[in-house]
């Protein structure tokens, strides 16, 4: 776990320095690595999804030790458990998952994009926010 936080801090730190103009990329790389970093993301999501499928699962049949074997395999999954709440596959993807969108942001913010990037959030979920009203 502490891999992951440091790769997502090292990943935060590059961002702020892009952001900051002191980390800059060439707009063709910069771009590549982002639709890179998007696919990936894309594909962690559909994981994600498929995990969460395996929070009841079902053949085990009625033993007791079955009982436990099919527990502890739903816990893997998706979570649980008395040990720790984290150690499971939706909680691993979902820090891979936050790692990968700050690697793209990073990227985007390296090529002078990142603004334009949230600019184009705002305006999505403003307009969302009018249709709702």
């Amino acid at each position: 776990m502490a891999d992951t936080e440091s790769h997502l801090k090292t990943w935060q730190n590059f961002k702020e320095q892009a952001i900051n103009g002191e980390f800059r990329m060439d707009t063709e790389i910069g771009q590549a690595l982002y639709n890179r970093c998007e696919e990936l993301r894309k594909q962690l999501l559909r994981m994600r999804s498929n995990a969460e499928r395996l929070r009841y699962l079902a053949g085990y049949g009625g033993l007791p030790s079955a009982i436990d074997l099919r527990v502890k395999f739903e816990q893997k999954a998706t979570g649980g458990g008395l040990h720790d709440p984290n150690d499971n596959a939706l909680a691993r993807i979902d820090q891979h998952i936050e790692i990968v969108t700050t690697m793209r942001d990073a990227y985007q913010a390296a090529i002078g994009q990142l603004q334009a990037v949230d600019e184009e959030s705002s305006r999505k979920l403003t307009d969302q926010g009018d249709e709702i009203n």
